[in-house]
């Protein structure tokens, strides 16, 4: 209130005459000063508390009296004057001519005008309120009687002391040293400790390390866990505590069980979660712990959480006991669909993090084949009542498309990781969540060739896509999955996506860090094919995957099969017939061989190549595969219907410089939109254009160049949701641009 108060004082000084004299021989007022500069109407005239002389005085005064009356005669001016009124010579007679403010007694005026503003009187000493009226700058009225009853504290340390924290050297330099001093004084109450000086960052640091000490040991007070919850909370401050965290000595004979649930300790988590494993077949002790494993995972502190615990959790919780109500394939399918999916998710995940952790990751290992072991007997109990439907599955669904419709097909996508996406996408899309069974063997040549033809083998995917088309007698656009960008016109599209398949096979479980960018592409891929104006997005894969973790020798199968046989890492191809019980047996004829057998396990059978990663076998997890479609929950955002209206001038661009007019479509409603150009060369995002507001009767001119690029596609999209609204093909010209000479 005190800038209000002040402005208003000078206001009725200075309406009547254009000078304002104000004395502060204290020089206390300094502060208010900014307040005149910031409203640019005030020519502010200071005297130079260095001359002190009288004949020094009395010249500066000389010549600050003829510069308000030649350089600033028809400007209202504020002398700011540090010296008693009654030492002033020239400047003497605009004290009582024209205006003066007199603040050498600055705590009687803020006195007088609190008590004219609240009827209260002020306690406070001198240096307080000065104090307290530079924090009052901004405040209101409600602000100042909270002070004056004792209802709240000068300094708030809830507000300052993350921005100290962050930066102290910034917050000391942005505070007034009265301010400061104040605050710093608040602070040592805090560490309970004596006041005395010290540098800025050493204080900093000794509030982070009670701070971090006492969520080590769960004593933590409640000023201090509030004051973290607000840190790691904020998108500006979080990154200075981060660093703080990572430089923090902590104390390695700390309990980590009885850390606080909120804790930003990563160590204590991998203590956490080694103890648990080295004990996970103590079923007692696991249950015991699994109490504050799930408090850990429910922090409201996500920065600090493992996302891992949730997957422990998942394995710990998980039983088999519906499926001892399994009597059938499909009772099996559905039980794996619904629910076992999660477990296989669960390790795939640990697998991410602790795959060269041996003592973490085994006992968790083993307990999902354990889990793993249940299904796989039921599956194979039923193996007879297999049938794959994979068998002509795009050609059918081509011939029932309508236009609008794009399918995704993955090469090697467990059910589980097209169930994540679902997920990840229910806000915006519908998903339809069905399932199909992949050929055997499930390897790529075989089952794809399934996907696109049926009952043949093609090798080459170029004509499998080829075979497709003439099938269904539609024109199908194929393109590979990451080269999808905006402006791909298309009524039917088949998008293949081989990272997985690929990325699996060359870097066998060490791809396994990888799935996760796999799925974001796929989530990517699907919101911009609707974005695209696409009506349906099909998500169907080949085969799914097998991850075996860590494998001994003794865990591999010896492939007893008599005759001509071939040995791959999944599957054997035999001439004869097999009498073995471990085997499961499909009759067809695949290459030079009349069987196919697969092991009854997830385990390779001893074979030349690398182990881990794999598919050819006969598990659910790779046979039972997605076949989701997308479609959107609402219709095509509301808003004006913009489009580029000089598509025929850019046929042929001349020069290195094109300009894009973009338009509204007439409406009966004003409803602006905002939206941005995209340039794309060979399917690269090069440049995009700035948001543009577009409103009615209004053309917008947007500025480009090629870049070195004889043609580029520019799409026009929904600047909010990405919504596609036009799109064209841009072509340079051969001719010169001769910059309008002809």
């Amino acid at each position: 209130m005190i800038d209000k108060w002040f402005l208003e004082d000078i206001e009725n000084q200075i309406k009547y005459r254009k000078r304002v004299v104000i004395i502060d021989p204290k020089a206390q007022c300094g502060f208010l000063l900014p307040l005149l500069l910031d409203s640019k109407r005030f020519c502010l005239i200071k005297t130079d508390a260095a001359n002190t002389e009288e004949w020094q005085t009395v010249k500066e005064e000389l010549f600050l009296r003829y510069e308000a009356e030649t350089q600033h005669k028809d400007k209202e001016v504020i002398f700011y004057v540090t010296r008693d009124i009654d030492k002033l010579s020239f400047l003497f007679d605009y004290c009582f001519t024209h205006g003066c403010l007199d603040l050498s007694r600055f705590s009687e005026w803020i006195k007088n005008q609190l008590f004219k503003n609240t009827g209260l009187q002020v306690q406070m000493n001198s240096q307080m309120l000065l104090t307290a009226a530079k924090l009052s700058i901004g405040k209101d009225i409600a602000w100042w009687k909270k002070i004056l009853q004792n209802l709240e504290s000068l300094i708030n340390l809830e507000n300052e002391l993350l921005p100290f924290l962050h930066d102290p050297q910034a917050y000391l330099k942005s505070k007034d040293k009265d301010i400061y001093n104040l605050f710093e004084k608040k602070v040592f109450e805090l560490l309970n400790q004596p006041y005395m000086t010290k540098p800025p960052v050493t204080l900093a640091n000794e509030i982070v390390k009670k701070l971090l000490d006492s969520l080590a040991d769960n004593t933590i007070s409640d000023n201090l866990i509030d004051l973290y919850y607000r840190w790691t909370d904020s998108e500006t401050y979080r990154p200075s505590l981060i660093n703080y965290v990572n430089a923090y000595q902590l104390n390695h004979d700390i309990d980590p069980w009885s850390a606080h649930p909120d804790h930003c300790f990563e160590i204590f988590d991998k203590k956490m979660l080694k103890q648990l494993a080295v004990n996970f077949k103590d079923s007692l002790s696991v249950s015991e712990k699994l109490c504050k494993i799930k408090i850990r995972a429910g922090s409201r502190v996500k920065t600090f959480v493992p996302s891992w615990w949730q997957d422990v959790i998942t394995l710990i919780e998980f039983n088999n006991k519906r499926l001892s109500s399994c009597n059938s394939l499909s009772k099996v399918i559905e039980f794996y669909t619904g629910y076992f999916s999660k477990a296989d998710r669960a390790i795939r995940n640990l697998y991410t993090s602790f795959l060269h952790e041996d003592s973490i990751i085994r006992p968790l290992q083993e307990h999902y084949e354990s889990l793993n072991s249940a299904l796989l007997d039921k599956w194979f109990n039923y193996a007879d009542q297999y049938k794959s439907d994979q068998q002509g599955y795009l050609v059918n669904l081509f011939k029932k498309a309508k236009a609008g419709t794009a399918v995704i097909v993955g090469d090697g996508i467990r059910y589980e990781i097209a169930d994540f996406v679902a997920a990840s996408l229910e806000k915006q899309f519908k998903a339809d969540k069905h399932f199909m069974l992949s050929e055997m063997p499930s390897e790529t040549q075989y089952t794809m060739s399934a996907l696109y033809a049926n009952n043949e083998i093609i090798p080459n995917h170029k004509e499998r896509e080829k075979r497709l088309s003439e099938a269904v007698k539609k024109k199908i656009t194929y393109k590979a999955l990451e080269a999808l960008s905006y402006g791909e016109k298309a009524d039917f599209l088949v998008l293949t996506y081989r990272d997985i398949d690929d990325t699996g096979e060359k870097l066998q479980q060490g791809a396994v860090k990888l799935f996760q960018e796999f799925e974001e592409v796929l989530k990517e891929k699907i919101i911009m094919l609707f974005n695209m104006g696409f009506k349906e997005v099909h998500l169907v894969t080949d085969h799914g995957f097998v991850l075996t973790g860590l494998l001994d020798e003794s865990d591999k199968i010896k492939p007893d099969a008599t005759g001509i046989k071939e040995v791959h890492e999944r599957y054997l191809l035999t001439v004869d017939k097999q009498d073995n019980s471990n085997l499961v047996s499909f009759q067809k004829t695949y290459e030079n061989f009349k069987f196919i057998y697969a092991s009854k396990s997830h385990r390779p059978f001893i074979s030349k190549g690398a182990y881990g990663y794999s598919h050819g076998g006969f598990t659910p997890q790779e046979i039972i595969i997605p076949k989701f479609v997308f479609r959107k929950l609402k219709t095509s955002s509301s808003g004006l219907k913009v489009s580029v209206i000089n598509k025929k001038e850019l046929e042929s661009v001349a020069g290195e410089l094109f300009v894009i007019k973009l338009q509204a479509a007439s409406s009966s409603i004003d409803i602006n939109r905002k939206v941005k150009v995209m340039l794309y060369s060979d399917n690269v995002n090069y440049s995009s254009s700035n948001i543009v507001l577009i409103k009615l009767n209004k053309i917008e001119f947007l500025e480009f160049s090629f870049d070195r690029n004889t043609e580029v596609k520019a799409v026009l999209v929904d600047a909010e949701n990405q919504e596609q609204l036009d799109s064209l093909t841009i072509k340079k010209s051969n001719e010169r641009d001769l910059g309008g000479l002809l």
